[in-house]
């Protein structure tokens, strides 16, 4: 019997519910593998383990693997991959080893390279390694999900594997990349560029891969220019093994580069899923890990808190952005323990606990509940009360069996500034509270952010939005701007990222609750222009603008939170807030409270420069202050020129 490295891959559906059971997966796995194959898990992580098994060959090792999963998850046949290496003491078997305890959420990556370690002796035998040295790949993953990375792996494996003769391999690096249209190293880098620096004499020949970013050719109707470029390339394969970049695209969209690309060259297509939230875990703990940390279970929430808020922006770069919180979370450990010994307490130098890290999430968890929260809103009487009505009618499905659960998807109209921002992030924390969601965070994102940049990814990027708000509130504003009542154009993806958001909502109905905002008029043209939106949003909650006494009870509720005044100040702001004109506070540039908080900001912020340049340590605010930010351009343009409407 030989000794096999056996990893088995665990979807992060099925980690899902084990992970809401407390179960352990892996051991419960080990536990049904016969004792004659002395099972070892060697090594974990939050989607996969690496067992070692004895066993006559890799087929058995897969059989008895198999059999165990049935055994243990009846439930589930079909949610197990299984990779076999032997484990025989060669460098290939270290590099097995690497291969398969890294590059997180990289699977088909892992299957290729197992697939190759088999096939490619048999071609050395032959000598016909020729044949690999004229496949390509094709690497469909995001930006930030890896590619650079599993680039240098791969030239890696190649000069370790001796695919080219061992005096090539001396000379050459791992890789090359290229963005084709991008600066490169600063000159940019268009086909005849980058053709021109791959030909090269033999012994100049210095790369294993190189690695080509193709999305360029995705944006319109550029697939002839592609196959021009690939011919082109074709005149150097010998040379080079050539691994392409695009997006992670739906199947239809990939399926149509695949089929321009195979038209010229032999391929293999590699996959990398945008990162799931297990796969981000992973990369978090490993990074903690390798610092020499270890991170207390409770660090994670604060770990996803801090992704959400780095996703909103649109601006999300994978396990860079990971690895940049561990960093700041590693800093901010330091810190704490450094401040803590010189106050001559002792610290545990290893472990990261939420305590270490204080400021490191500026949103603190309110310890009211969620009904308290939306009680103190002011003017939000008749919206609160429709809230505890959609909460009970929903709460009273969860709790009696012939009662079908509502879909509790909302609709919330009116203009900007009137608190639907605020109500929606209450929404998910009174819903979570009632157990109607499972985590009840609060996701906020445009309606443009959904649409990506090429055919084919929108989709993915809507569903990886989706999916990362389940159990949670999604919520959308301007939705509107996903439908155009326009001609269509074919760079305006709104109709491919609302059909995906209807079907994601209509199949998450009962573990996500989306919101979508917008102007009213608006949002009845969107309801008209998608006949299945209208059914699965059936809560609309209309948010008025605010009158002048609710505008100035705002102002002031923000002042006294924070800072002393005069009865002056206080008289300055309630003639300034009465004085509005009407047509201005109904037109639809006024941001309602968004306009109050600017206002209070000014304020105190002129308040401040007097206070510091009269050698001040403390603020109480003037009427003077008051008079100086509201008679700022941002504030007095607008209703000057309001006032000035009907007048000779």
């Amino acid at each position: 019997m030989a000794s096999y490295y056996v990893r088995v891959g665990l979807s992060c559906g099925f980690l899902q519910e084990q992970t809401e059971n407390n179960a352990d997966p892996l051991n419960l796995l080990k536990k049904n593998i016969p004792s004659e194959y002395e099972p070892e898990l060697i090594f974990y992580r939050f989607t996969f383990g690496l067992f070692r098994l004895k066993a006559y060959s890799m087929p058995l090792c897969k059989n008895v693997m198999a059999d165990a999963w049935k055994k243990t998850y009846p439930s589930d046949p079909d949610v197990i991959n299984v990779l076999v290496a032997e484990d025989d003491g060669t460098d290939t078997a270290d590099l097995m080893y690497s291969i398969f305890t890294a590059y997180y959420g990289a699977q088909e990556y892992q299957e290729l390279i197992t697939e190759l370690t088999a096939s490619l002796p048999l071609l050395k035998e032959r000598g016909a390694l020729k044949a690999f040295r004229m496949q390509n790949y094709l690497f469909a993953v995001d930006s930030g999900c890896g590619f650079t990375t599993l680039l240098s792996s791969f030239g890696d494996y190649i000069r370790r594997m001796d695919v080219y003769d061992t005096g090539d391999n001396a000379k050459r690096t791992n890789y090359t990349e290229y963005i084709v249209y991008k600066e490169n190293d600063g000159e940019k880098a268009g086909m005849s560029e980058i053709i021109e620096a791959l030909r090269c004499s033999d012994d100049e020949i210095d790369n294993n891969i190189i690695g080509l970013d193709i999305s360029y050719f995705l944006d319109g109707e550029k697939y002839d220019e592609l196959r021009r470029f690939l011919r082109r390339l074709y005149s150097v394969q010998n040379k080079y093994v050539f691994v392409f970049r695009i997006p992670f695209l739906e199947k239809k969209a990939l399926d149509n580069v695949v089929k321009v690309l195979s038209d010229v060259m032999l391929l293999r297509v590699v996959q990398i899923p945008p990162l799931h939230d297990y796969v981000l875990l992973e990369c978090m703990w490993d990074t903690f890990r390798r610092l020499g940390y270890k991170p207390n279970e409770k660090v994670r929430e604060l770990f996803f808190q801090r992704v959400r808020m780095e996703k909103k922006d649109g601006r999300f770069y994978g396990f860079k952005t990971a690895e940049k919180i561990v960093h700041e979370m590693v800093m901010k450990k330091a810190l704490h323990d450094a401040e803590t010994i010189a106050a001559g307490a002792s610290v545990d130098k290893t472990s990261v606990t939420p305590d270490d890290l204080p400021g490191f999430i500026t949103e603190v968890k309110a310890e009211r509940t969620g009904y308290d929260e939306l009680a103190e809103l002011i003017g939000m009487e008749t919206i609160a009360q429709r809230v505890r009505e959609i909460a009970a009618q929903v709460k009273l499905s969860l709790l009696n069996d012939k009662l079908d659960r509502p879909c509790i998807h909302m609709r919330f109209t009116g203009s900007p500034g009137t608190g639907k921002t605020t109500v929606a992030r209450i929404i998910g924390q009174i819903f979570r509270e009632e157990g109607i969601l499972r985590k009840g965070a609060f996701l906020e994102y445009s309606a443009r952010m959904l649409c990506a940049e090429y055919v084919g990814q929108t989709a993915v990027k809507t569903a990886a939005i989706c999916r990362d708000a389940y159990g949670s509130v999604l919520f959308i504003d301007e939705a509107y701007a996903l439908y155009q009542n326009t001609n269509e154009s074919s760079n305006d993806y709104g109709k491919e990222a609302l059909t995906t958001l209807i079907s994601e909502m209509e199949n998450h109905r009962d573990d996500m609750l989306v919101i979508m905002a917008g102007y009213t008029d608006d949002m009845d043209t969107l309801m008209k222009g998608n006949a299945g939106l209208r059914s699965r949003m059936p809560y609309v909650l209309h948010f008025p603008n605010y009158s002048k006494q609710q505008l100035f009870e705002i102002f002031m509720l923000m002042v006294r939170k924070h800072f002393s005044y005069t009865p002056e100040f206080e008289e300055a702001a309630k003639k300034f807030f009465f004085d509005l004109p009407d047509e201005y506070l109904n037109s639809r540039e006024f941001a309602n409270a968004r306009f109050v908080r600017n206002l209070y900001e000014r304020t105190w912020s002129k308040g401040s420069l007097r206070a510091s340049l009269a050698g001040l340590n403390t603020i109480q605010l003037l009427r003077e202050d008051f008079i100086a930010a509201s008679e700022e351009k941002e504030f007095s343009e607008r209703l000057e020129r309001k006032a000035k409407v009907g007048f000779n």
